[in-house]
């Protein structure tokens, strides 16, 4: 996870932790999880990438 994902997931889990309204933690809670989600497929994307353009037999 890069610098911004590390970053965003921390924030959502500190101000999830300080609300008081259920609705609001759970929304900063899926909030989170697609942050995360998304850090995920953005790493595997680029190694997707990567490899693609390291492969030699299409060159």
């Amino acid at each position: 996870m890069d610098e911004t994902g590390v970053w965003l997931s921390q924030e959502l889990a500190k101000l999830s932790k300080k609300q008081n309204s259920y609705e609001n933690r759970a929304f900063l809670a899926a909030m989170k999880k697609v942050a995360d989600e998304q850090n995920e497929r953005t790493e595997k994307l680029q190694g997707e990438v990567d490899g693609r353009l390291w492969n030699h037999e299409q060159w």
